[in-house]
């Protein structure tokens, strides 16, 4: 079976100057609510769950893992801060095995998604605004798009 790899944008988060400590809106909350419980509901499961050092990405990291992962999944990655350098994480992402789900920022996890499927992080491959899943399958050695869900395209529970 092929590692399946998540690249999670944090939810919609409030306005404030210090950038690091910006919690959830109540509309980010309602997003990631929805998001989880919608993949739950579509059987997804990841063993590992890495978050940046900032509020709203391990807010919304503790909230998807509420619903995909176990309890001891959740862990601050450093090298998902938004201004790093990718080629560390792609390094350390080749080496993993198990599905995963990286929970980070902009313009980090467009030009990881661009580097990992296209092979070059100059060009965006997918819009990520707030709330973005983006799926990624490994297929023979390579990575491919497998779906993209934005918070707008959740079904209504009943769907």
């Amino acid at each position: 079976m092929s590692m399946k790899l998540y690249c999670v944008r944090h939810g919609h988060a409030e306005q404030f100057t210090d950038q690091r400590e910006r919690p959830l809106s109540a509309e980010g909350i309602e997003e990631i609510n929805k998001e989880a419980a919608y993949l739950k509901r579509r059987g997804v499961h990841v063993v590992h769950i890495k978050h940046s050092k900032k509020l709203r990405a391990r807010q919304s990291a503790a909230i998807l893992a509420s619903a995909v992962a176990d309890e001891h999944a959740l862990e601050e990655c450093p090298l998902l801060g938004e201004d790093h350098s990718i080629a560390p994480l792609i390094d350390l992402i080749q080496e993993w095995h198990d599905d995963t789900m990286l929970v980070g920022h902009m313009p980090f996890m467009s030009r990881l998604v661009s580097a990992l499927v296209l092979g070059d992080d100059s060009h965006d491959m997918v819009r990520f605004p707030p709330g973005t899943i983006v799926c990624l399958e490994q297929f023979e050695n390579r990575w491919i798009l497998n779906w993209v869900l934005r918070p707008d395209l959740v079904p209504d529970q009943g769907d």
